[in-house]
């Protein structure tokens, strides 16, 4: 796992104004995702330079970046892993192609130069790279098609930056360090900034499964649109396994490949271990695959409610592994400063703690680690996924029939959980997805705004009154095929936004900012393939949401183990704020400049007097850790 900064002129005959020094200083920012080794490759007229921090993992003495072509036409930097490597390698080899080191680097090199961006559809891995062609003079940048490592890209002022981290770009005083109001309207929709936007205005992020091609010469004319490569199959027609066995017999041969591939490494390897389906599933497979016992790891809280560490170790016990845990307490919201520093953006789920510290601990013990993330988005584990399919027989009665029969019942139903379920049957997957997901409502919002924020997004004439709702309309029907249920539908939009932009996001910063590789095997390409085309009925099935998984982990663990209620990685944060005096609360809250874009009066009273405002204090505290970290005068 890596980190790489690249700037290139957007003229062929004007250089950089960096000087070694500079570019540098600019790379090591970046040198908690790569503490190994930096290396930076500058173009003979200096008009691109690419920069490389390295964690070793995979052919440790070997495998250098930026790595350049025999012939030294291309230069590639990268960050991930391509577990399909060694399969490459051979194809290649049998094609006439020779290699001198023994990682994966050499591989994904040479795959774009047999095939271009043609390479993407034969990968199976977790990356970011940018390829520079010296003879055409294009740049090619892509992402994995899960989006489980990050890409940011922006031009100004004539040079064009990518960078895995936001913050590699902005410490060039050359990039001006001005919100963007959209952008910023946006996180406090969805609790994180989604791709491609970026909270920095003239920066977006490539989106997951998506890559872009750049011609820098003085043709240039801006930076041109993504293009996808991949997407998820969902709904898309499978043939009907036999039976319920032989679909768990698959499953569990596609999951256990997967853990496999992934267990590949040079140095010190353990497991994420919360006790919960996925992750419990993850450590079984790879206790199979390891030659010693399994290092795990597990954060608990002293609040039974919240604490799963009973069940962690018992799944340690199951398959002998040599198991660790942290205990996480009030004081943990001290790290949120540093930790919005690490994020780069502003980033709104309190799970980033507990993430974090386990992280930490970790890396006291390996290098690379395992999760179980992504388990819940592509087996429908959460209990949105099981309402969907609970109302599945509302995808046979078209949606305006459906307004006009529930509207007045949902007004006059007596009770909230009765009135929230017509005014689901009220609406399209699209807006059923948004009000599930989002943060703040729109008018909730904008009456916390500034003059000079409602201000800006008048001048931008954003009107997000139904922005949330109108995206994911957007990317339904841009869909190569029509998913064929509500199901269907909701996992897409987890999967293409909550997924790469929320959850994937959490788990690389909170790894990385401590030089830990985080691995996660359910999102292995083949798995997620595999997982996109089980027929709903077999995700959601009996009333139990994820239904595979709980029966593969019953094998192992027992029916009720394997069919407990899920805490996932909660909280105990409203008790927390209740136990802090209002000066404290405030404290929490204050950054310098902030008032350009909250209004300070507006947000305290809904926050701290309003009788359910310390439900919504975590997005602006984390707003404001992150502005004092990056824009406070």
């Amino acid at each position: 796992m890596c980190g790489f900064l690249l700037i290139a002129s957007t003229k062929n005959d004007i250089p950089l104004p960096h000087d070694p020094s500079e570019l540098g200083r600019l790379r090591d920012v970046l040198s908690h995702r790569g503490p190994d080794a930096g290396e930076s490759w500058v173009a003979p007229d200096a008009t691109i330079a690419l920069t490389h921090r390295r964690l070793k993992v995979i052919d440790l003495e070997a495998s250098r970046q930026p790595q350049s072509s025999a012939d030294g036409r291309f230069q590639l930097v990268y960050n991930g892993e391509i577990y399909n490597f060694c399969a490459l390698r051979s194809e290649l080899e049998g094609q006439g192609v020779r290699f001198r080191t023994q990682g994966d680097t050499e591989v994904l090199l040479a795959a774009y130069v047999r095939w271009g961006a043609g390479c993407l559809d034969r990968l199976n891995g977790m990356f970011a790279f940018a390829v520079w062609d010296a003879r055409e003079r294009t740049l090619f940048l892509a992402r994995d098609p899960i989006g489980i490592k990050p890409l940011y890209y922006g031009w100004w002022n004539g040079l064009f930056y990518a960078a895995s981290e936001a913050k590699a770009i902005v410490a060039d005083p050359r990039v001006p360090r001005r919100i963007d109001p959209e952008a910023l309207d946006l996180y406090f929709h969805h609790g994180y900034v989604p791709a491609p936007w970026a909270i920095w205005r003239g920066m977006r992020k490539l989106q997951a499964a998506h890559c872009l091609e750049l011609k820098l010469d003085n043709s240039w004319r801006g930076i041109p649109e993504q293009q996808r490569y991949w997407d998820f199959a969902m709904g898309a027609p499978r043939e009907e396994a036999a039976s319920e066995e032989e679909l768990l017999s698959q499953l569990e041969t596609t999951l256990r490949r997967a853990v496999e591939r992934q267990t590949v490494s040079d140095v010190p390897l353990g497991a994420f271990l919360s006790g919960g389906v996925d992750s419990s599933l993850v450590v079984s497979y790879l206790a199979e695959f390891s030659g010693h016992p399994v290092r795990t790891f597990c954060v608990g809280y002293n609040d039974p409610r919240f604490d799963e560490r009973p069940y962690a170790r018992e799944v340690a016990r199951r398959f002998g592994t040599e198991h660790h845990e942290i205990l996480q307490g009030p004081d943990s919201i001290d790290l949120l400063p540093s930790l919005a520093r690490s994020y780069d953006e502003p980033f709104a789920d309190p799970a980033a703690l507990p993430t974090a510290l386990v992280s930490k601990l970790a890396r006291e013990h390996v290098t690379v680690v395992l999760s179980g993330d992504g388990g819940n988005e592509t087996h429908a584990g959460y209990p949105r996924f099981l309402n969907a399919q609970r109302l599945r027989w509302l995808d046979t009665i078209p949606l305006a029939l459906r307004r006009l029969a529930f509207a007045l019942p949902a007004r006059l139903a007596p009770s909230y959980k009765r009135r929230g379920l017509f005014e689901q049957a009220c609406r399209d997957s699209a807006d059923r997805y948004d009000a599930m997901t989002h943060e703040l409502p729109w008018d909730h919002r904008l009456a916390l705004y500034s003059d000079s924020m409602r201000g800006m997004l008048r001048e931008g004439s954003f009107d997000n009154t139904g922005a949330g709702a109108s995206s994911w309309r957007r990317a339904l029907q841009s869909r190569p095929g029509s998913a064929a249920n509500t199901l269907d539908q909701l996992q897409y939009l987890d999967l293409t936004s909550y997924l790469p932009e929320q959850l994937l996001v959490k788990i690389d910063r909170a790894t990385m900012r401590v030089s830990l590789e985080a691995r996660v095997p359910l999102l292995d390409l083949e798995a997620a393939e595999f997982a996109a085309r089980i027929p709903a009925h077999w995700r959601v099935r009996d009333g139990r949401p994820k239904y595979l998984l709980r029966k593969l982990l019953a094998r192992q663990m027992g029916n009720t183990f394997a069919n407990r209620k899920k805490h996932g990685f909660r909280l105990p944060e409203v008790n927390w704020f209740r136990n802090l005096s209002r000066e404290g609360l405030e404290e929490h809250l204050r950054s310098d400049g902030l008032e350009e874009w909250l209004d300070w009066k507006k947000l305290t009273h809904f926050l701290l007097d309003s009788p359910r405002g310390l439900e919504f204090f975590w997005p602006f505290m984390a707003f404001s850790a992150w502005h004092r970290s990056y824009m406070a005068r």
